[in-house]
């Protein structure tokens, strides 16, 4: 938040200024700022403006109830998926944590939080993030769970629980890991290989084992020194008799010096090692009897063990080493980096194979890439079959136990179960596909490219809730997480995500995409798609309005320089606004109407804001021309067409045109920020006042500028307020009677008494100050404020009539998004790793539908009992309140359960299958709605008076 107040609040007689009701000016006086000449104020004042960090390093609830919720969802990460061995739950490693799915209907059953992840982090501390994750041999109900600190967890996943068992690796860091088994104590038990560096040219490979949680033994099995930035890469066998990894260029292949070890002190393995012609970006192999090869083939080898390794490259080739083990033991030694052992190559992938791996049978290679296309290879005959138009770059495959499932993680934040025999998903498993950071580089830039992918998120990524719906969050994405951070920025789909269940709802384009397409022009550079910069819904929910720009490279304006060039790139500047119109049904869109060049002059002017009307259908949009427009919807008129009785169609017109700001910016807006850090230019923000008769509209240049009060009936501008806003303009808002603009200055206006409640000036410094944003709760009449603070946020929420805020708290990483749940009391904040967190208050905690896990709900009971035609459905789920808690567990002490008399009622599966079949599980209903439809059919019908 921010720091420092340069006014003081409105309780104070001193400051309070009137107008004349007689005054006719239309035009204000500046808002008077406090006396420097004030004896001890002034100097108060001074100093808090020096000290400009005071709220922001606050970090408390007050008195005032209101909460920061623990964080929601999050970004799968690159790391395989596990499918259980009974293929029926499905465990994701996101940033925070490791979540359990159920792979039947694709519902979230638990989430397991690693590590110090809330709110109550201290600022600026970040958690060690999660690097690999493995399923334990001896014990299916636990995983290992690698951070990048070094810390190792065994956590058990059919249970939630905040604290685990772990232990530290030696170097105290931890790249990649793998897990093998030995003898201990006559039983089986767990050893953990960790790939290890702490110098950027060296990897250390060192084995875990013994009494493994409380005194683990270690030894280090191998170093590796070799030059690059490439990725650490350790994969085992299910015996553990042979590792296969990758460091840089280098692969080895280690081979267990005994094939069952008495004990973890004789584990030692014997490393072979040679370089591979590319970049390794990823590998697999597999294992078979020297038995199964035909021939002479089979004789006077040195192994009974056939290893087949395929390495796949950073620029796009596929190395198949063939008996691998039994060739480089043919060498003679382990360094034989130079001698290099021969490969069969496939090559189709343009850019880096991202994930490979074997069938089980060993028929077919399976790999994926940045092409969005799922290709199985053939080994017999060098076929291929694809699986294209996917959602997303493929970034790991995991091939099930019984080999009739592939598991497809994309980098749009979702995996995907696919049969083998069909391809068909059999469960598909979305987050918000926002724009989000990554924690390591991706395989596509470990090579040099003439493209780059952004590091970080550089501006508000646009999201809306509308009345009608509160729990459905809609967000602008782009074709996945490269795709959306390569170049300026790529954001033109809209997702519909439901944050009461979780899911991803609909995924709609509402500009011109190329997902699937070459998307690289002939130099190497990437082709930009349009990003849709405002989202706003009508009152009503029935009307979506939206704006998308696409602005070219410089790189298109060739050798024309200067001047020209510069007028050359303004006029293919592509701007649209679009009409959509929203089915109450299942809540798709369909465009109406599209408006090129809303605002143009000399060239296509950028659309600076986008406002809807709260009380009717009706948007207005600001531009560096000048001009405020609304628009409003009109009916078509048109003779032979076929409508259904009873419909209207209509298209949308600019009603009212409103020139504001004197001509500022009419010849000379600099419209292309090739920087996103550097501001346009020409500023402007629109909004609504609650009861849609006034529009506020804030337009000026970077220094100088204004808000002009519009009677939104008349388009006449009645009132002009100066000195609101200072520098950037991030924000307007109106709430109730009072006005609210963010900059480098928070300043809140009493339209009704002109007068400035308050301001507070916003700490300087900060590299994302294009992250400042601002929304409204008019159900509890207070604002929130979010405030980029390196790599995290600080949110505040306001009164306005105080300065001083109800909560300040720092989030772990920055907020992108921040928006209001109309009709409800709270806000809903998306931060830069898809996470969503939500600010209530203690008395209304329950207003903001959020997801909760299946074990909070009580509805994980997967009943054992099940298998015996009985469903077990636990009705102890969470109350909406205490006093619901209290009714419910009063009506359960009332009924007795446990009378003999009472029978079963039995339930056709029909019924049952209309209620669960009725929509795919993405698109299906809540699941309290579910819940409620059962437990309708499993009530019987009360006896008659006088029934015996």
């Amino acid at each position: 938040m921010a720091g420092s107040k340069i006014s003081k609040p409105k309780d104070d007689p001193t400051k309070k200024r009137k107008r004349d009701l007689n005054e006719t000016d239309a035009r204000t006086k500046r808002s008077r700022q406090p006396q420097a000449d004030s004896t001890a104020n002034g100097d108060v004042e001074s100093e808090k403006l020096q000290n400009g960090e005071d709220i922001v390093s606050r970090s408390h609830d007050g008195e005032t109830g209101w909460r920061l919720s623990k964080p929601m969802g999050g970004r799968m990460l690159d790391i395989d998926p596990i499918l259980t061995q009974d293929d029926q739950f499905l465990i994701l490693t996101y940033n925070t944590s490791v979540q359990v799915y159920t792979a039947s209907d694709s519902l979230l059953l638990r989430r397991i939080p690693i590590g110090v992840v809330d709110s109550s982090a201290q600022k600026g501390d970040s958690p060690a993030s999660i690097v690999a994750t493995r399923l334990s041999l001896q014990n299916p109900e636990y995983i290992w769970v690698a951070c990048s600190d070094g810390h190792i967890y065994y956590v058990k996943w059919t249970e939630t629980n905040e604290s685990h068992q772990c232990f530290q690796t030696v170097t105290g860091t931890a790249k990649a890991i793998t897990v093998t088994t030995t003898n201990a104590a006559g039983a089986k038990a767990d050893v953990v290989v960790v790939a290890e560096s702490n110098s950027a040219n060296r990897m250390e490979l060192t084995t875990y084992g013994g009494d493994i949680l409380s005194s683990p033994l270690s030894k280090n099995i191998l170093s590796v020194k070799k030059p690059g930035n490439g990725l650490h890469l350790i994969e085992s066998s299910q015996d553990g008799s042979v590792l296969v990894g990758a460091f840089n260029e280098t692969l080895f292949l280690g081979v267990a010096s005994q094939e069952q070890p008495a004990g973890f002190e004789q584990l030692q393995y014997e490393f072979f090692s040679f370089d591979v012609p590319d970049l390794i970006t990823t590998l697999d192999f597999r294992v078979y009897p020297a038995s199964a090869l035909s021939g002479n083939k089979s004789k006077g080898r040195d192994s009974d063990k056939v290893v087949d390794v395929i390495v796949g490259g950073a620029r796009g080739a596929i190395y198949l080493y063939h008996d691998a083990l039994s060739r480089s033991q043919a060498l003679g030694k382990s360094n034989s980096a130079k001698d290099g052992i021969q490969a069969q190559k496939f090559h189709w992938h343009r850019k880096a194979v991202h994930a490979v791996k074997w069938s089980r049978d060993g028929n077919y290679m399976i790999s994926g890439g940045s092409e969005n296309v799922l290709v199985m290879w053939q080994m017999d005959t060098n076929r291929r079959n694809h699986l294209p138009h996917l959602s997303g770059s493929i970034e790991n495959i995991v091939v099930s136990s019984s080999g009739s499932s592939y598991v497809v993680h994309l980098d749009d934040n979702s995996t995907m179960v696919l049969s083998t025999s069909e391809l068909k998903p059999t469960t598909y498993v979305s987050g918000i596909q926002s724009a989000a950071v990554e924690a390591t580089t991706p395989k596509d830039l470990l090579v040099q490219r003439v493209w780059s992918v952004a590091n970080q998120v550089r501006r508000p990524i646009p999201a809306a809730i509308k009345a009608t719906e509160p729990s459905k969050f809609h967000v602008c994405v782009g074709n996945g997480r490269q795709a959306t951070m390569t170049g300026e920025f790529s954001a033109p789909l809209l997702q519909t995500f439901d944050l009461e269940t979780f899911m991803s709802v609909s995924k709609q384009a509402l500009a011109r995409t190329q997902p699937t397409d070459v998307n690289l022009t002939n130099k190497g550079y990437a082709i930009e798609e349009p990003v849709v910069t405002h989202i706003a819904f009508s009152a009503d929910g029935k009307w979506l309005a939206s704006v998308d720009d696409w602005f070219p490279s410089s790189r298109d304006a060739g050798t024309v320089s200067g001047d020209a060039g510069d007028q050359f790139l303004k006029e293919r500047h592509e701007s649209y606004l679009k009409f959509w119109q929203v089915n109450d049904e299942d809540s798709s869109i369909a465009l109406v109407s599209r408006v090129n060049a809303p605002h143009a002059t000399s060239h296509p002017e950028t659309v600076l804001d986008l406002a809807s009307n709260n009380a009717s259908a009706c948007f207005a949009t600001i531009a560096g021309d000048g001009i405020v427009r609304l628009w409003r919807p009109k009916a078509r008129q048109q003779q032979g067409s076929r409508r259904s009785e009873g419909t209207t169609e209509f298209t949308w017109v600019c009603s009212q045109v409103v020139p504001i700001g004197d001509g500022l910016g009419r010849n000379a807006i600099a419209d292309i920020p090739n920087d996103a850090s550097v501001p346009a230019k020409a500023q402007g923000r629109l909004a609504f006042s609650e009861d849609g008769s006034t529009l506020f509209a804030a337009f000026g240049a970077l220094d100088t500028g204004a808000v002009y009060v519009i009677n939104a009936e008349s388009g006449e501008v009645v009132k002009v307020l100066e000195g609101l806003w200072k520098r950037q303009l991030h924000s307007l808002r109106v709430l109730s009677q009072y006005l609210i603009v963010l900059s480098a200055e928070l300043h809140v206006y009493d339209v009704v008494g002109d007068d400035l409640r308050y301001g507070i000036v916003m700490p300087k410094g900060s590299r994302s100050d294009e992250l400042l944003q601002l929304a409204v709760d008019s159900v509890s009449g207070n604002f929130a404020v979010t405030l980029p603070v390196g790599e995290t946020s600080s949110i505040g929420v306001f009164h306005p009539s105080n300065p001083e805020p109800l909560i300040v708290r720092n989030t772990p990483h920055r907020v992108v998004s921040l928006v209001s749940v109309p009709g409800t009391s709270g806000f809903v904040a998306l931060d830069d790793v898809a996470q969503v967190w939500t600010i209530t208050e203690g008395s209304n905690a329950s207003t903001i539908l959020a997801a909760q896990p299946l074990q909070d709900l009580r509805l994980d009971g997967v009943s054992e009992e099940a298998d015996n035609g009985k469903l077990d459905i636990v009705l102890g789920g969470d109350a909406e309140s205490d006093d619901e808690m209290e009714e419910a567990q009063n009506a359960d002490e009332d009924v007795e359960m446990e009378n003999d008399d009472v029978q079963a009622n039995i339930i056709p599966q029909q019924y049952l299958a209309d209620i669960f079949d009725a929509a795919p599980a993405f698109a299906g209903a809540s699941i309290e709605d579910m819940f409620y439809k059962v437990t309708s059919l499993l009530a019987t019908k009360p006896l008659s008076a006088g029934t015996v």
